[in-house]
């Protein structure tokens, strides 16, 4: 069955994703040099549940006049088991397929997990940019992407101004993206029990608007510094429709439909759909540092999110470059990552609290949340400016609900070629 968002399905792959084109370290073509490809296929897995392929490619040229056209392909395939929000239980429970035709239960002590999922996402983006004068360049893009269940089509705008002797860049940039979501089965109505499947026919729509005000300096010749503040507000359908909240009784243990005034479709069958707010806004600040020694790079990066959901992230990603030989190099990589729970994150919820509750979620994405990546990157060069790579991360997660602790495999090849 299909999922909506596949780029969310979780922490570890979004992390993942962010570095797969790792090759920016090169520099950018110069003038009629033609095009330049940077090629990767990622291989990513959790233990016992998502596995992602993902093969991309961005094709970048510059022109005569310092335009630059930059053209990107992206397909996702995801097939596994996705946990489906209720809690993990000593007793049996048994949950609706998204489709609502099929029933399937877990036994005790195991992770509630739906493995039915499986979607492919297809993504392209297009970026032009354009000098105005020597010291002002404007840009402007789309993207389109496009899942089973899950449609969007983003645009945007910058400019970009130059000053002290182009030591300082600052850029600012605007983009809306247009989602529409058409779940499996029918939209269903948040907090209303999983085995009624009270559902509405059509799609559902949310609009995510972006700004952004960057800072780019040159502090020496060996240290170059970046700083962003983006601000992002998402009107809409937040909510995820394959997601439920488990109702429990005093002692923690699920409750029957029934005693909800629900259908029953079997043991310990007491879920709701949850319910997120249709608004939200972000707030975050991005410093990064890349410090060139004599022969190695080190890159600093550190991020921190807040938003009116009551979550707070801090990132703090780590890379040292080594060469070796003449046309060789390895990168170890660190990536660190915490948020707290949003204000309306649960585990479970009472039946008391049912009638009160205006939104809820147990989706384990917005409880608490502790990542680390390791990995390694080992890569080779020639002077045609061709470079073939090799990356292996090992991403762990852990946060307060069983269905948060997980661990993956990272493996990417990427290449690098001009054409």
């Amino acid at each position: 069955m299909k999922k909506t968002q596949t780029k969310q399905i979780s922490a570890g792959l979004a992390a993942a994703t962010c570095a797969l084109l790792g090759n920016s370290a090169q520099a950018a073509p110069a003038a009629d040099d033609g095009w330049k490809f940077d090629s990767a296929v990622l291989y990513y897995s959790e233990q016992d549940r998502v596995t992602a392929v993902e093969p991309v490619i961005q094709g970048q040229r510059t022109f005569k006049d310092d335009s630059e056209l930059k053209l990107k392909l992206t397909v996702d395939s995801l097939t596994g088991a996705s946990h489906n929000g209720a809690i993990t239980s000593d007793k049996p429970q048994t949950f609706t397929s998204p489709s609502g035709n099929e029933t399937y239960t877990t036994n005790p002590g195991e992770v509630p997990l739906d493995d039915s999922f499986h979607d492919t996402r297809t993504a392209a983006n297009v970026q032009y940019t354009r000098p105005i004068n020597r010291l002002w360049r404007w840009t402007a893009g789309l993207n389109f992407s496009n899942e089973y269940d899950f449609t969007s089509l983003g645009l945007n705008a910058g400019v970009m101004r130059d000053f002290n002797d182009k030591n300082s860049t600052l850029t600012f940039a605007l983009s809306h993206e247009a989602d529409t979501i058409d779940p499996v089965g029918g939209v269903p109505v948040g907090l209303s029990i999983q085995s009624d499947q009270q559902k509405t026919d059509g799609s559902e729509d949310r609009s995510v608007d972006d700004v952004l005000v960057g800072l780019t300096q040159v502090i020496n010749r060996r240290w170059i510094m970046q700083l962003n503040y983006n601000l992002s507000v998402t009107d809409g359908y937040n909510t995820d429709p394959y997601k439920v909240v488990t109702v429990v009784d005093a002692n923690g243990d699920p409750l029957e439909a029934e005693a909800l005034g629900g259908t029953n479709i079997g043991p310990g069958d007491g879920q709701v759909f949850e319910l997120r707010p249709d608004s939200r806004t972000k707030h975050a600040l991005y410093w990064e540092n890349r410090y060139h020694f004599s022969r190695d790079v080190l890159a600093v990066g550190y991020r921190f999110m807040t938003d009116d959901w009551g979550i707070n992230s801090h990132t703090l990603d780590v890379k040292y470059r080594i060469p070796f030989g003449q046309t060789w190099y390895v990168q170890p990589h660190v990536r660190w990552y915490q948020q707290s729970e949003a204000d309306f994150y649960r585990e479970s919820i009472t039946q008391a609290e049912l009638a009160t509750t205006k939104e809820v979620s147990a989706d384990y994405r917005l409880g608490k949340l502790t990542d680390m990546t390791y990995g390694v990157k080992l890569a080779k060069q020639w002077q045609s400016g061709q470079e073939l790579s090799f990356r292996v991360e090992s991403f762990q997660q852990s946060g307060d609900s069983d269905a948060a602790d997980l661990d993956a495999v990272i493996a990417q090849v990427g290449y690098t070629f001009y054409w």
